[in-house]
């Protein structure tokens, strides 16, 4: 290879690398910097010298025509790679990236049906090496000899040099991949770094400088054909392929994510960074010391004793700890034992809450205004700044009054995400349509809501369009009434009156299609709270009004006829919807449509066809409003209880007692009918019927099913004419207590 060409190897994100590079850097001063990375990024290298800039950042590269196909190329302050960039930014050197295009990497994804990133991390060669060395692994010994020690010493050339000559010897020793796919997908990558590195020959006449992985040197410096190289790589399948930056975060960092290339320590690694970019590089006590203030200071945080004194003596363990284990300076392992015999006495538990904070890092990247960034990107920086929400790379509470303007404003932003599916906040409270007006969310922002970002640009170039263009995209391509209404609350709260309407007009044309009776009275009761209760955002009020008159308008003209052969299971789903639409109903507020709703009650609990439960509850509720009075409530419960069959009798007393203890314990003359119908049950029926009676029970509590025994006993009292005093005891009411602890699933 053309002597002008060095060739520097580095781990990706290691900031003795880093340190290295950049002193190898200054004594070759290379005319030009080649990086190994995806070419199509080569006009977003100029932003690395942004003050606004600020790491984790990452490159994007996806499809234009499927942004899902997508990788991600990460940076931090100490990686090599960043401080490649920023040298010959800083210098007005030409610098640009080698690797093989991200148009074949993403093509190939597609053929596979997974994407990945060109940095991948392989079993690590140097584990040989580290064995012989005495160490326990390639990852400990890399980072003793240069990560930890990058730092100390003048001769970067020279240890670049070393770096490739084990590298050499290494790679000749170890066996090829087992893979094919993954061999000729290095293979082909290395052949792709050859081919830029001659254009560069040809184009400069003075040195450059190649940084690359420090497994490909031997493969970069052997020699091979030009036309065997471009044999190699012919007419391999592309895509079209965008690039930009976005924001990365420290926990994506770590090699705990699945990042192929990450590292054990982010916060680590970024304070063994601080100490070597120091100019007047502090004495190693003082590096030890603050790593354990650090410590100190989260600890204090998490709630433990942690004092000054503690800090000081971890940091005096870290450096004993170092010196006894032949290191110039102490190492993750010492300062982790140092801070777990001092500072957390020996448990775990303190260590593993700090872990985050102090050992990952919890630093998210910014991106400047001067970075090209996708529109929706951009869009969402400026509501970032409006509503002061910063992205944090720990998951926080938020919680939010709407009442007022910022409150409002940070609630509208976190919705209209939720719509185009960049889930930056999960609502875990909201209470808006109850009068309220507050909300509780859990805030996290990690990195893949940028692709997530990208995806939405379909539907529009800022947030406020894409959400309203995608609600609508969505109400359009469903015919489910229950997905429909779904959509129009979640318009109305992101604030999209617009899209809410266009929502209400389809909402509109299904119910009068749908024949499922449940979704029709599910959909009506949110809309109902929306409109009884208000809302911080402006509604369409008429439009709404319109809309949930003619859902009633189905169900009270359907309810009875689609009830008719109902399962079990889908009897259960109707009497619950049966109880919110008649809640709601009253709500509304319209006498035509409470009367019409009363009316089918009577129908549907005189026809025999209609599900037990429904039929029962038909009852219940018509007792409920007053519509029908006592005995003919009496009347039509013996009716439908003296049934010959004692399955559909106990289903329609499950219906009966739907919605809570309430029912029997505040309404004494229907508890009674009931008891006289268990009564009169025969054995056999009883023992046929107590399932039913249970589960109709079952969801009483302890104290509901006390003061029921408690009514009962008054009850029978009553009806024997026996005075109600707590000293009587009524015999035929003791005869009955051990049947009805059974029924209630109560201890005696």
């Amino acid at each position: 290879m053309d002597e002008r060409i060095h060739l520097l190897g580095i781990r990706h994100h290691g900031p003795g690398s880093a340190v290295l590079l950049r002193r190898a850097l200054d004594a070759v001063d290379p005319d030009c910097v080649l990086i190994e990375g995806p070419p199509e990024a080569d006009e977003l290298i100029r932003y690395a010298a942004s003050v606004a800039m600020k790491p984790p950042v990452a490159l994007l590269l996806h499809a234009s025509n499927d942004p899902n196909r997508a990788f991600f190329m990460p940076f931090a302050e100490f990686s090599p790679e960043w401080q490649a960039m920023r040298w010959a930014t800083e210098r007005n050197r030409p610098v640009r990236f080698i690797d093989w295009p991200a148009a074949v990497s993403l093509a190939q994804a597609k053929d596979s049906d997974s994407s990945s990133s060109p940095i991948e991390r392989r079993p690590d060669p140097l584990d040989q090496l580290a064995e012989a060395a005495g160490y326990e692994d390639g990852e400990s010994f890399w980072n003793s000899l240069i990560e930890q020690a990058g730092g100390m010493g003048d001769a970067a050339v020279a240890t670049f040099t070393a770096i490739e000559t084990a590298m050499t010897q290494i790679r000749e020793c170890q066996p090829e991949s087992p893979d094919e796919q993954e061999s000729l997908r290095e293979t082909r990558r290395e052949a792709f770094m050859r081919i830029h590195i001659r254009e560069a020959l040809k184009e400069y006449a003075g040195k450059i400088a190649v940084v690359c992985g420090a497994w490909h040197v031997s493969a970069l410096r052997a020699p091979t054909k030009a036309a065997d190289d471009k044999a190699i790589v012919k007419d391999l399948p592309r895509v079209k392929v965008e690039a930009t930056w976005v924001p990365w975060t420290d926990s994506r960092l770590s090699v705990r994510s699945g990042y192929g290339a990450g590292v054990i320590s982010p916060g680590w690694y970024r304070h063994l960074w601080s100490l070597y970019a120091e100019r007047d590089r502090p004495p190693v006590e003082q590096f030890a010391a603050s790593w354990q203030a650090k410590t100190a200071m989260t600890l204090r945080e998490q709630g433990y004793a942690a004092p000054t004194a503690s800090a000081i003596e971890a940091a005096r363990l870290a450096l004993g700890l170092a010196a006894m284990r032949g290191h110039s300076i102490p190492g993750l392992a010492e300062m982790r034992d140092a801070s777990l015999a001092t500072l957390c006495h020996g448990d775990s538990i303190p260590m593993m809450l700090v872990h985050q904070k102090v050992y990952v890092g919890e630093r998210v990247g910014e991106i400047g205004d001067d970075v090209p960034q996708m529109p929706l990107a951009r869009d969402l920086a400026l509501w970032q700044r409006k509503t002061r929400l910063k992205p944090e790379d720990i998951e926080m509470e938020a919680r939010f009054d709407l009442r007022s303007e910022a409150g409002l404003l940070k609630s509208t932003l976190l919705h209209r995400l939720s719509l185009i599916k960049v889930p930056w906040g999960k609502l875990i409270d909201a209470e808006a349509g109850r009068g309220t007006f507050r909300e509780v969310w859990t805030l996290r922002w990690m990195p893949e809501l940028s692709v997530a970002l990208a995806e939405a640009l379909i539907y529009g170039v800022t947030i406020e369009q894409a959400a309203a263009n995608a609600t609508v995209a969505r109400a359009k391509a469903s015919d489910s009434v229950a997905t429909l209404t779904e959509l129009i609350r979640s318009a109305l709260v992101a604030d999209l009156p617009g899209a809410a309407t266009e929502c209400i007009d389809l909402l509109q044309a299904a119910a009068i299609h749908s024949s499922d009776i449940t979704d029709l009275m599910l959909a009506a009761v949110p809309l109902v709270q929306v409109l009884r209760y208000g809302s911080a955002r402006e509604l369409p009020e008429d439009a709404l009004r319109s809309l949930i008159r003619s859902l009633c308008v189905e169900v009270n003209a359907g309810a009875r006829a689609g009830s008719h052969g109902l399962d079990e299971e889908t009897a259960e789903m109707r009497v619950k919807a049966m109880l919110s639409y008649d809640q709601s109903l009253t709500l509304f507020g319209e006498e035509a449509l409470i009367g019409g709703w009363r009316t089918e009650l009577a129908r549907m609990e005189e026809d025999d066809q209609v599900a037990a439960a429904v039929a029962g509850l038909s009852l219940r509720l018509l007792h409920d409003n007053r519509s029908w009075d006592l005995p003919r409530i009496a009347a039509s419960f013996s009716r439908h209880t003296g049934s010959s069959e004692p399955k559909r009798a106990g289903a329609f007393l499950e219906g009966f007692l739907s919605g809570g203890s309430e029912v029997m314990l505040q309404d004494q003359p229907l508890l009674l009918l009931i008891d006289e119908w268990m009564c009169n049950l025969s054995e056999e029926d009883f023992v046929e019927s107590l399932p039913l009676l249970r589960r109709s029970m079952s969801g009483f509590d302890a104290v509901a099913r006390r003061r029921l025994l408690e009514r009962l006993k008054e009850g029978k009292r009553e009806a024997g004419g026996v005075a109600a005093s707590a000293d009587d005891e009524n015999p035929a009411f003791a005869k009955a207590l051990p049947l009805l602890y059974q029924i209630l699933g109560m201890t005696q």
